[in-house]
């Protein structure tokens, strides 16, 4: 198993709620620097491998979103316009230049709206496995208000800690699929409050349109998948595709939503062509 790689907590207070990130690399390097999203009641573990590769050349800073991670969590709305602005936020106290953002799970629709809402900050953009442009009839789909009704409801832990092994590795060793689970996927499932988690997921799925920053969003962009069908009723890439014409496509070979653990030198190889090739456009 991956050891965790030497990086600093930093807690930087916006009107009064301290963000946390963790940080890791040079602090002058002469590449881009990396602004890792974590997703839906996850926090920076999901990129350990991400971190300890890329931190060798690059300044990487792993956000820990509002509510999530080390971050506060204040009884309020989350909203994906918040969590963007509180990255745009944090990018420029952190004096960012031209980051490429990568985001995983919901942190890949967040990356897509913090490049949408704010089009002069990133150089690049990366989403893995991400439901970005979910079709209106999602909204209506019976699993998904079965998932808001038991998120919302007294048994919130025990959903949430099956929802997250449901999404994980069938292709996995059962045994490796259990330490990834224990180590990077559960704490900090169980350490997001419930007030975070519900109105994070409702605010995402009923209340949220993506087009808006996918129109205004032109920078170089990629999405990679996780061994699932590329095209399919959460994802709709065709869509995303047309509305962004420049993005680009790859999946992961046999691993579930956790790629970024299960098959980290994948990931890693992909980010890699991504930032010495289709960063130029």
């Amino acid at each position: 198993m991956l050891a965790d790689p030497p990086s600093r907590l930093v807690l930087m207070a916006r009107e009064g709620v301290h963000l946390a990130h963790f940080e890791a690399g040079p602090s002058a390097p002469r590449k881009s620097p990396l602004v890792l999203i974590n997703g839906w009641t996850g926090d920076h573990g999901i990129f350990t491998p991400q971190i300890a590769h890329f931190a060798q050349s690059r300044r990487v800073v792993a956000i820990n979103l509002r509510g999530h991670g080390e971050s506060d969590a204040p009884e309020q709305e989350y909203t994906m316009a918040g969590f963007a602005d509180d990255s745009a936020w944090q990018c420029s106290q952190l004096g960012l230049e031209k980051p490429v953002v990568i985001g995983h799970s919901l942190g890949g629709a967040i990356a897509l709206e913090l490049c949408g809402r704010y089009p002069d900050l990133a150089s690049g953009m990366v989403m893995i496995d991400s439901i970005v442009m979910p079709p209106p009839a999602l909204r209506d789909s019976p699993d998904v208000h079965r998932l808001l009704d038991g998120i919302g409801g007294p048994n919130y832990l025990a959903v949430s800690r099956a929802n997250a092994w449901d999404i994980g590795c069938d292709f996995d060793d059962p045994a490796r699929r259990k330490v990834i689970y224990d180590k990077y996927i559960l704490p900090p499932c169980e350490k997001t409050p419930q007030h975070v988690a519900y109105s994070t997921i409702r605010n995402f799925t009923l209340n949220h349109d993506p087009v808006p920053a996918a129109e205004a969003c032109k920078i170089p962009m990629a999405y990679i998948s996780a061994d699932v069908p590329l095209v399919n009723m959460a994802r709709d890439l065709n869509r995303l595709q047309e509305l962004c014409p420049q993005l680009v496509v790859a999946k992961t070979l046999l691993a579930g939503h956790f790629n970024t653990i299960e098959v980290a030198g994948q990931v890693n190889a992909m980010l890699d062509r991504f930032l010495a090739v289709g960063l130029r456009g």
